[in-house]
């Protein structure tokens, strides 16, 4: 019987042998014939230069690996995202191209001042979601910029008519805030808008972190929106005199327009009076009706 335990123990010892003899094996096996990690990452680079405006498609950029550490803002991994989106500032041969280059990124903030020409101001307006185009406007969108306000109608007084002296004037009845319209500003560049309802494209790697990105902006109930564009200073005169009471919203107009047309066009605006002269629209006559003599 002693000399079977034995054996069992034996049995057992050497078992536990070969088991830690397999482990050292194992562990002392060359990894050589395992796959490199990846060391770099692809970006898209401008293989020429392109200036504020152009559209950025794949033609205009090569595909080139990178350490990780030297990615500039958010990467494109691949040239098939590229929409042909406006170059928002100037990107020179050799430079990585960006989503925040065509207002596509979510990394920091976006730089205004990159994307001013010499000459140009940024300039801020605040408009709701009629005036706002359903906030759909994006950086590097062309607008126009329309001006509706009211405007007290007057008449020269009774007794200063037909004098010599200086001629006073009074409201008119009826018409104490008559409407009127009229294109202010043409062809301006956006820079920045603070919330958008457009859904950027989608990083080849990038995994949006909690309360991040365009799906929980659309969450998000917005009321108005503030849209800033290059312009000049004297531009910047006209918006300030339009949104003189910054508590009103609705008398600044953003209109959309397309890049490639930089004509300007002269417009004559909008009043009830050419309305009706230049449109045709019907002025309202007073029937007058005869009632039959009183008994």
């Amino acid at each position: 019987m002693k000399r079977s335990n034995r054996l069992v123990i034996l049995v057992g010892v050497l078992l536990a042998v070969l088991a830690f003899v397999g482990i050292v094996v194992l562990l002392g096996r060359p990894t050589q014939n395992l796959p490199p990690a990846a060391t770099t990452v692809k970006v898209l680079v401008a293989n020429q230069d392109i200036a504020i405006g152009d559209s950025v498609t794949a033609a205009l950029v090569d595909v080139k690996e990178v350490d990780p550490e030297d990615v500039s803002g958010t990467r494109f991994g691949d040239e098939s995202l590229l929409t042909g989106s406006p170059a928002l500032f100037p990107i020179g041969e050799g430079q990585q191209v960006s989503q925040e280059a065509v207002g596509l990124g979510t990394k920091g903030t976006f730089c205004i001042s990159c994307q001013l020409q010499p000459g140009e101001r940024a300039i801020a307006f605040q408009v709701d979601r009629v005036t706002g185009l359903d906030f759909l406007l994006q950086p590097g969108d062309h607008i126009d910029v329309v001006y509706r306000t009211e405007i007290q109608v007057l008449q020269p007084t009774a007794d200063s008519v037909g004098t010599t002296g200086q001629i006073r004037f009074e409201p008119i009845t009826g018409l104490e805030s008559a409407p009127t319209v009229k294109t202010l500003l043409q062809d301006k560049r956006v820079l920045y808008v603070s919330q958008s309802r457009i859904k950027p494209v989608k990083s080849a790697t990038a995994t949006p972190t909690p309360g991040q990105g365009a799906g929980n902006q659309q969450a998000e109930v917005i009321e108005t929106v503030i849209i800033v564009f290059a312009g000049t200073d004297a531009d910047a005169e006209v918006i300030k005199f339009a949104q003189t009471d910054q508590s009103v919203i609705g008398r600044l107009t953003a209109i959309l327009r397309s890049i490639d047309d930089t004509e300007i066009v002269v417009t004559t605006g909008v009043t009830l009076k050419i309305l009706v002269e230049t449109f045709g629209i019907p002025v309202p006559d007073i029937i007058q009706v005869e009632l039959p003599p009183a008994p």
